[in-house]
């Protein structure tokens, strides 16, 4: 019986090229997540209401009960729904 010829022994993985990213194992724990990152430019609404807010709090106060109004009327008109649909004579087919 005849030995099978030795393998050659695998070849280490090639280099990464120049300026890619390192591996995510390689990179030191303390270092992860404290490489800089630009954020992208923010829209026009966003600066507007950034610096519009920003420079008039009473505004802001203004716009925030504005909302809080807004959120309990849509509360009063879906429990009124709630209330018509559960209300409504049995001769009447009710939508579910």
């Amino acid at each position: 019986m005849s030995t099978p010829p030795p393998t050659p022994p695998a070849s280490p993985p090639p280099a990464p090229p120049p300026g890619a990213e390192p591996h995510p194992e390689s990179v030191d724990y303390e270092t992860v997540g404290t490489e800089p990152r630009d954020l992208p430019p923010r829209s026009t609404l966003e600066s507007f209401l950034s610096e519009f807010l920003g420079a008039v709090p009473e505004v802001r106060d203004s716009l925030l009960v504005a909302a809080d109004a807004l959120l309990d009327a849509a509360r009063a008109l879906i429990d009124a729904v709630d209330r018509a649909l559960h209300t409504a004579g049995d001769d009447q087919p009710r939508a579910t």
